[in-house]
């Protein structure tokens, strides 16, 4: 996701691209469509600003109950570009300095961090996804298994007692 930046004109313009995961040394298969970005770029004197949005699809699996279903990602970044010697503090690192001749931008690694940060830590193909049933793996999403679900654990007596008492009192 390189940006020629010495193409660029000073004021505010849009650049959309269609990017694919080797553009962004993403090597995941969950990502199934194009990467769409939408670059929203104010370039200065002093500085480029690139505000982007980034759109697409992944296949991911369900962590209950084994499926596989598509969520759409759409995430955003922000960047600036700061000429050297220009003044401005460069301790942050959403701000990149360059040099004053440098002719192009790579701007790949803030793309892949921000869509590897979208995706969701647990994934679920539904709030009320119920999962699978432990001992015959059945999809409790479609319905009850037929295992027995009777099995009492006797250790669990005395606490169920203690409560039946408190419940009469």
């Amino acid at each position: 996701m390189k940006l020629r930046i010495n193409s660029l004109k000073e004021g505010s313009q849009t650049i959309e691209m269609t990017l694919t995961k080797s553009d962004l040394a993403i090597s995941d298969k969950i990502f199934i469509k194009p990467i769409l970005a939408t670059l929203n770029i104010y370039k200065s004197p002093y500085q480029i600003t690139i505000k982007a949005q980034l759109k697409t699809e992944v296949d991911l699996q369900c962590d209950r109950c084994l499926k596989t279903f598509q969520r759409s990602l759409d995430t955003s970044f922000q960047t600036i570009l700061n000429p050297r010697g220009s003044g401005r503090d460069t301790s942050d690192e959403n701000i990149i300095p360059i040099g004053m001749h440098t002719n192009e931008v790579d701007l790949s690694p803030f793309a892949h961090d921000a869509l590897l940060t979208e995706l969701p830590m647990k994934n679920l193909c539904s709030e009320t996804c119920k999962g699978i049933c432990p001992k015959c793996g059945a999809d409790l999403n479609n319905g009850l298994c037929t295992c027995q679900t009777s099995e009492k654990d006797e250790r669990w007596t005395p606490l169920k007692n203690l409560l039946t008492n408190i419940e009469e009192e």
